[in-house]
């Protein structure tokens, strides 16, 4: 057999995982990580995505940081066995093996070469073989790694183990070592109890050895085993040899080979023109029972056909097919007795019984032994497929459905199918139309979904010669109405409509109507909380059908408690409608949840009266909790609210603007929020409340994205509504916002008069906004002692009234006037408070400001490493959040501590770029900073050249 290698690395899965590297034990770390050596290696030299490891790690339920763990744990792993053993390879990971340098992989060659000699009767060297194979195993397999990994893949190779060890007593007993077995078919006996083969073998080995009373005796404790246990009689295989044995006529080690049988080719033809999936076909290389799944049209049975075609010489016993119309419109789901009688026929079999165990029992005894490929298309459940699975040989399932109880009670492998890449939809209609790629076939690929069958049907629609110009029209169709256009040769119906249809058929009536309304959601996915809104239940309980819908593919899980749908399958969701109220429960509960999240970090209370229903409140119990609601949902509550301010109702609407406004704005959103805002603005025409606020937030976004002269004619026609509207509080907010308009814009007075304005007519907390804002135009005015007392003050209010922005904000400033001062260690203490409140508040753009003073009080402080640093973090916020105005300021500091540290020549290009963004910034203050900045930097490189 291939032997292991002796340098270099080796790899053990045959008891506990670890490796070796040059003779020497390699101190792998914890569970998790050697879990994921394992999973790579478990999958050698193929492609392992990073979601299959961390499914296999984390066992379906991962943290939110699993991709960091994940990559973090390859990383250790690289710096252990060698940066070039595992690689990078989209979009997962590859471990490279060599031969010999795996104990599984070393264990199957030997197998397989075992089985060649044995079959050609070459006994004293199979046996040989298959000796040295099974002592690789040194304990229980897989060891160490997580209980997840462990209860999965353990069993298959404990399967693999155990055909080994019944070919090698075969072997034995046809080499007519009958009495030197006897011991160790015992020790195997009493560890695999209700193993029928090897039961078998030990009467055989005792009835041929003169010990037929042992034998039988073997026998009668079996059977009393298995009823007692399981209910059931042995198979009758083992009922057969039981009677003869009793009559004397068992068969004798050297009886001649059996009679020619039957060998059927069964297979289908090949799909025409299949395309990719080839990391899929890698992993069916693997022996064993493969569950191949996914949602209707994604091309389950093109894949097991074409793979089995492909390795058809591997299975010389035969190919069996047979398709179980688990879905299917106009037949019922094959029976497991009719498929066992057509299969059974096909080996050439045709007296049969009539029961399905009999059946089953025939089916076994048929193909015991034998190598061969059963595929069972279209399967609806387990219950449908258990009969059918074959003592050995090779399986392939194709179902709509996971078949999750499959898998678990029989080892199999689940091989889930998702929609093709981009390129394989591309080349799948180019090689069908016999036309070159061009930017209309990827769009009609697109538009298809990149799902196979519509992929088929639109090449169909377009004959063997698709031209440019019907490629066009095509598109054109699909995106007006895309199942209607997936329709071939003018038919009622869709290919597509009625695979989905049959899909929703299956279902329980309580998934059809959840089905039915999450074709109301207009984002681009969905969670238990929005089901449970739709449906009006507990969450739970629509987590739990949810679950449903995903296990028969009608939605797909792509992430921690998130599902979505494929295109098509949400707009066949939309032609069966919904029912009165679940949209506006929808709408109500986006509402609700928005108020949570503004409630954690609403910068001032301005907001629309309104009465909330306390029953329907949304509560996250953290501010951590509430920003990463945000940070997932801010897509589908902007779609939702775009919907409902066209659609209604109002002014339900209305108040999901409002509730989202400050948030928004607060967390970045600037441009998003515009996306909605002016939707929302033309819907509420002569409301002038809403008109006002929605105006006061397009001002805001605008302010920070540059649009300077947009921002201030929004804000002034705010001003005046709020006025007209006899809404002080509004006007006061108002003029805090437009105060900042134009402070940006270099109109210190003007802005200074609208943040007094404010602070003598607004609440509370416009007075610390305006407070804040007063403070920031004075130190930038030059008048550090105004700013000190102004700031001061904000701050106080900000500590009293809880209002961890206000403080943040002011400590920010306090910080830069208190360095203005030299009181470095007292800037320092501020402007660290504010970076850890808008760290914890979510607010890059605040955390970034924090970070910019710091740099600049850590240049002023000598510490240029830790300014440089502090910079930095904040340029790559800034760029990341798009703020030109933290950028700027970013870009200043970062070339000061450069400066600093002698740097002159990168001081100097940071300032030019800090002067240049300014300039297109169109900020007067800033480029008055950055131009400054920059004119001594200058200054440095030149004084640097002349000497």
């Amino acid at each position: 057999m291939t032997s292991v290698v002796e340098g270099g690395v080796r790899y053990r899965l045959l008891g506990p995982v670890a490796a070796h590297l040059d003779g020497e034990p390699v101190r792998l770390g914890g569970p998790k990580q050697r879990a994921v050596l394992a999973a790579l290696l478990l999958n050698a030299n193929r492609v392992v995505s990073e979601e299959q490891l961390i499914g296999l790690v984390w066992d379906g339920e991962p943290p939110i940081s699993a991709r960091g763990q994940l990559q973090v744990r390859v990383w250790e792993l690289r710096k252990l066995l060698g940066r070039s053993a595992i690689v990078r390879r989209s979009p997962g990971y590859l471990i490279e093996v060599a031969p010999g340098q795996l104990d599984v992989q070393v264990f199957g060659d030997a197998v397989a070469a075992a089985r060649v000699d044995l079959a050609e009767g070459r006994l004293d060297a199979g046996a040989a073989r298959l000796r040295d194979a099974l002592a690789l195993w040194e304990g229980p397999v897989l060891g160490g790694v997580t209980e997840a990994l462990q209860d999965r893949e353990s069993r298959l190779l404990d399967e693999r183990r155990l055909a080994a060890v019944e070919d090698l007593f075969d072997a034995e007993l046809r080499a007519g070592r009958h009495a030197d077995v006897i011991g160790e078919l015992r020790r195997a006996c009493g560890e695999y109890p209700f193993r029928e083969r090897l039961q078998a073998a030990l009467m055989l080995a005792l009835h041929r050895s003169g010990r037929t009373s042992e034998a039988l005796a073997v026998y009668a404790q079996t059977r009393r085993r298995f009823t007692d246990e399981l209910g059931i009689e042995p198979g009758r295989e083992l009922q057969e040899l039981h009677v003869q044995v009793l009559q004397g006529d068992a068969p004798a080690g050297d009886e001649p080979a059996p009679a020619p049988v039957v060998r059927p080719a069964q297979l289908p033809h090949d799909v025409r023109g299949f395309t990719g999936r080839h990391a899929e076909l890698a992993r069916l290389d693997d022996a064993g029972i493969w569950v191949i799944t996914g949602a209707a049209g994604v091309g389950k049975t093109a894949l097991a056909v074409h793979w089995a075609r492909r390795a058809r010489d591997r299975f010389p016993d035969g190919q069996l097919y047979v398709d179980l119309r688990g879905f299917d419109a106009d037949h019922e789901p094959v029976p497991p007795a009719a498929a066992l009688a057509q299969l059974l026929r096909a080996l050439g079999q045709q007296r049969l019984p009539s029961g399905v165990d009999e059946l089953a029992a025939l089916y076994r005894t048929v193909l015991a032994d034998r190598d061969v490929l059963v595929l069972l298309d279209n399967a609806r459940d387990a219950d449908q497929v258990g009969p059918l699975l074959p003592p050995s040989g090779m399986v392939l399932v194709t179902s709509r459905h996971r078949l999750g109880d499959l898998v678990a009670r029989t080892g199999a492998r689940s091989l889930p199918l998702a929609v093709l890449p981009a390129a394989d939809s591309r080349a799948l209609l180019t090689g069908v139309l016999g036309v070159e790629s061009s930017d209309s076939l990827d769009e009609l690929a697109r538009l298809c979904g990149h799902l196979p069958l519509a992929l088929r049907v639109a090449a169909a629609n377009l004959g063997p010669e698709g031209s440019a110009h019907r490629v066009d029209d095509l598109v054109a169709t699909l995106r007006a109405d895309p199942l209607t256009g997936l329709t071939v040769d003018g038919a009622d119906e869709s290919p597509l409509t009625r695979a989905f249809a049959v899909s929703y058929a299956a279902l329980e009536p309580c998934s059809q109507r959840l089905f039915r309304l999450l074709g109301l959601v207009p984002g681009a996915d969905f969670t238990p909380r929005v089901a449970a809104a739709l449906l009006d239940v507990p969450v739970a309980e629509a987590g739990r059908r949810l679950h449903r819908l995903a296990a028969a593919h009608l939605v797909e899980r792509h992430g921690p408690g998130r599902f979505r749908f494929h295109d098509l399958v949400r707009d066949y969701a939309r032609t069966l409608g919904g029912e009165d109220g679940a949209w506006e429960r929808l709408v109500e509960f986006h509402l609700a949840a928005a108020d949570a999240v503004d409630r954690h970090f609403s910068r001032h209370p301005l907001r629309l009266p309104r009465h909330a229903d306390p029953a329907s409140e949304v509560d996250f119990a953290s501010s951590a909790e509430a920003v990463a609601w945000l940070e997932a949902e801010h897509a589908n509550l902007t779609a939702v609210l775009r919907h409902a301010a066209v659609h209604g109702p109002h002014p339900a609407a209305w108040y999901l603007a409002d509730a989202i406004r400050s948030v928004f704005l607060h967390r970045g959103l600037r441009a998003e929020w515009l996306d909605v805002a002016f939707p929302v603005l033309e819907a509420a025409r002569g409301v002038p409340r809403v008109e006002a606020l929605m105006r006061q937030g397009i001002g805001a976004a605008c302010v920070h994205l540059g649009r300077r002269d947009e921002a201030i004619r929004h804000l002034e026609a705010a001003l005046l509504a709020h006025r007209e509207a006899d809404w002080p509080e509004g006007e006061a907010a108002t003029a805090n916002s437009l105060g900042i308009a134009l402070l940006a814009s270099g109109r210190f007075t003007e802005a200074s008069e609208l943040f007094t304005r404010s602070l003598e007519a607004g609440t509370r907390t416009d007075r610390m906004m305006a407070l804040n804002n007063l403070g920031f135009a004075e130190r930038q005015s030059g008048r550090p002692d105004q700013a000190l007392e102004h700031l001061s003050r904000a701050l106080a209010i900000g500590t009293e009234d809880g209002s961890q922005w206000g403080e943040a904000v002011a400590r920010v400033n306090l910080g830069h006037v208190l360095r203005s001062y030299g009181d470095l260690a007292g800037a320092r203490e501020h402007l660290m408070a504010a970076c850890a409140l808008h760290r914890h508040l979510g607010n890059r753009y605040g955390e970034a400001s924090a970070l910019i003073g710091l740099s600049l009080v850590d240049t002023d402080a000598g510490e240029v490493d830790r300014a440089r640093c502090a910079a930095t973090e904040a340029l790559a916020v800034a760029r990341r959040e798009e703020n030109r105005e933290t950028e700027v300021g970013a870009l200043i500091a970062l070339g000061n501590a450069e400066s600093a540290a002698g740097h002159h020549r990168e001081a100097a290009s940071h300032h030019h770029q800090a002067v240049s963004l300014a300039r297109r910034w169109s900020s007067p203050w800033q480029l008055a900073e950055a131009e400054a900045a920059s004119r001594t930097s200058r200054s440095r490189v030149s004084n640097l050249q002349d000497r």
